[in-house]
């Protein structure tokens, strides 16, 4: 009976705290990269924000929208699976060319990380996905 409740207990356990993703509070949106892009001027600073969100573990893939986010049932599963996390900018934002450099340093980080099965499960609407692909 004590096997049969600490085997029960065991595979809980696994399954609870396997691929779970951060909550995410404002102090770790505050101090991101992603958020401080509206200040910096040179892609070498937005590769250098983008590396420290990684450093950090708080790497964010940017979109940007409209008015109203657009959130998909889906997206807490990639951000799971890869450990980044999407960042919705709204209808106003950092300079385009900033967000596709900052992206582009995310992309190359997923694909040392894990080849490229996370393309196929990435948001299509993030910015530079489709630049980035031509590229490579």
């Amino acid at each position: 009976m004590k096997k049969t409740i600490v085997v029960i207990l065991f595979i809980t356990q696994v399954f609870l705290s396997y691929s779970q993703i951060k909550k995410l509070t404002d102090e770790d949106y505050n101090k991101s990269g992603a958020i401080k892009l509206i200040f910096v001027t040179t892609n070498e600073e937005v590769k250098g924000l983008a590396k420290l969100d990684i450093e950090k573990g708080l790497p964010f893939l940017l979109i940007q929208s409209g008015i109203g986010p657009v959130v998909y049932a889906t997206d807490s599963v990639f951000e799971s699976n890869y450990q980044v996390y999407y960042y919705e900018q709204g209808c106003v934002g950092p300079d385009i060319e900033q967000m596709k450099g900052y992206n582009f340093e995310i992309f190359n980080y997923l694909t040392s990380k894990y080849g490229k099965k996370w393309i196929h499960s990435v948001r299509k609407d993030v910015i530079g996905l489709k630049q980035w692909k031509r590229r490579k």
